[in-house]
């Protein structure tokens, strides 16, 4: 089912349900299995994901992230200075689980850019 919702609504149209549906569906599969260490909260399982092969346990409820985005998220956290250090960023087609939180960073000069706009 979730692959058939995937290939049938539009991205752009995907992004925006997801800030509407996001809370709903972590609020639902709250626990204590996985931890997605980019919101740090906790869940009992994570979403399935995939548009030709769908994977199942990879998405993350709370931010929409799979496994590259909490992995590059640790890697900054734990091996840079990006989240203490005075930075400028210029940030290409943003992640969705990245931009509201980089947005919100203090120590971040952050701009954005995608083709599309």
């Amino acid at each position: 089912m979730f692959k058939k919702i995937l290939n049938i609504i539009p991205r752009p149209l995907l992004i925006r349900l997801s800030i509407i549906g996001r809370p709903v569906l972590a609020f639902f599969l709250r626990g204590n299995k996985y931890t997605d260490p980019i919101d740090g909260r906790s869940y009992r399982k994570f979403l399935p994901y995939g548009y030709e092969i769908v994977r199942e346990n990879v998405l993350s409820p709370g931010t929409l992230s799979l496994e590259r985005h909490r992995l590059f998220w640790l890697y900054l956290k734990n091996e840079t200075g990006f989240f203490t250090k005075k930075l400028k960023v210029l940030h290409f087609a943003p992640e969705q689980a990245f931009f509201s939180k980089f947005r919100k960073m203090k120590n971040l000069d952050y701009i954005t850019t995608d083709l599309n706009s």
